[in-house]
């Protein structure tokens, strides 16, 4: 398979070995999204950067996220702006609040006066600029594993994968439906079936093996490939790297 610029990280995905390739991925697109927005480039100084984080802000993980990057004064300038947006809001609201009615308990419609207020805030803060430009980046690379199983040297490579997580899993489950003709389509689902089917049962066993092993019984037996089988399942569960330290600027 010729590499090309944008297919190279999904290849390079596969022959990590990961057990989600796709959690490979996404790592990797995170914390670039994260260095873009709090990194050595100052780009939280520009205007149109910072119109993103004022209308977007960032969601509780990549909050803390940011906060460990290590760069306190980008990540204080970026919350600084998106607070003033948001005390605006408020003040806003405050000249404008009238109380809402008691809905009866045969009424069916909303009262006229009820205040969007509270619901525009439950949407607001469940927006994220990281999210966002994480997530556009992570629909170009499942768009390139699609386009890449036209290769059969790629096909290869999914098919001698340890699977996906199942967040993953369902993704590509759902997005082969609109990339994939017929004939790709029937090879893309007998393949990845399979292939999840063989690795949930070996992070199984190797988890059974872990459980196992504190049983006084088994304390001379090896390990063998049981030692790390707790974050491994993690991570075939929730898409998640448990043991890894946080993202630091260099």
């Amino acid at each position: 398979m010729k590499p090309q610029i944008h297919t190279s990280p999904v290849a390079e995905a596969f022959l990590s070995q990961d057990e989600c390739p796709f959690c490979h991925l996404q790592r990797d697109t995170e914390q670039r999204a994260i260095r873009y927005f709090a990194g050595p480039s100052a780009s939280y100084m520009e205007p149109g950067v910072r119109s993103i984080t004022n209308e977007k802000g960032f969601c509780p993980d990549h909050m803390k996220k940011l906060y460990d990057y290590g760069n306190p004064l980008g990540s204080a300038l970026m919350l600084q702006t998106y607070c003033e947006k948001v005390l605006l809001q408020l003040e806003d609201q405050m000249e404008n609040y009238d109380i809402p009615l008691k809905k009866g308990l045969f009424q069916r419609k909303r009262p006229s006066n009820e205040n969007p207020y509270p619901l525009q805030l439950q949407q607001q803060v469940r927006q994220c600029a990281i999210c966002d430009q994480a997530e556009a980046n992570m629909q170009r690379q499942f768009r390139v594993f699609f386009s890449l199983l036209k290769e059969e040297e790629f096909r290869q490579m999914v098919a001698s994968s340890k699977g996906f997580c199942l967040g993953h899993f369902a993704r590509l489950l759902q997005d082969a439906q609109d990339h994939l003709p017929a004939p790709q389509a029937k090879w893309f689902y007998d393949t990845v079936y399979a292939v999840m089917k063989d690795n949930l049962q070996r992070v199984k066993q190797d988890l059974d093996w872990f459980i196992a092993k504190y049983d006084y019984r088994n304390m001379n037996a090896p390990w063998g490939e049981s030692k790390d089988a707790l974050p491994r399942i993690m991570q075939k569960l929730a898409s998640i790297y448990p043991t890894d330290a946080p993202y630091r600027k260099d």
